[in-house]
């Protein structure tokens, strides 16, 4: 089984947990993916920020998508999760979920901890 996991609101807002859920995939033979979409300004900002976290190994693979626009990023995370074969993800935006679910990936909503729900307002640029 290959597990993704998004960064910003999920890893990032949740880092303990999330790096132990990882940890325990992989100690189940399961390869672990960061896919995040990331505006222009960010590329190449969440490996910085997920070695910062420090709680990831550096046998996490992280891969950004780029978009112009954040309601892209359903799309540009469908394509990469196809491209890697991820199984299952773990997303905060309702609409990558269904997209991916849609697709075959088992894909599981994780709750912002501010509570919001619009999705494309949680993208950072």
């Amino acid at each position: 089984m290959k597990v993704g996991f998004d960064y910003w609101q999920v890893v990032s807002h949740y880092p303990q947990y999330f790096s132990q859920l990882a940890m325990a995939h992989r100690e189940n033979g399961s390869e672990i993916v960061i896919i995040s979409a990331v505006g222009k300004d960010r590329v190449g900002t969440v490996q910085a920020e997920i070695d910062k976290i420090g709680t990831f190994s550096n046998a996490v693979k992280v891969y950004e998508v780029v978009f112009d626009n954040p309601a892209e990023s359903p799309e540009l995370k469908l394509a990469k999760c196809l491209e890697l074969g991820v199984t299952v993800f773990y997303d905060d935006r309702d609409d990558v979920c269904r997209l991916l679910n849609k697709h075959g990936i088992l894909a599981m909503r994780v709750t912002r901890k501010d509570n919001s729900t619009y999705d494309i307002k949680a993208e950072r640029r």
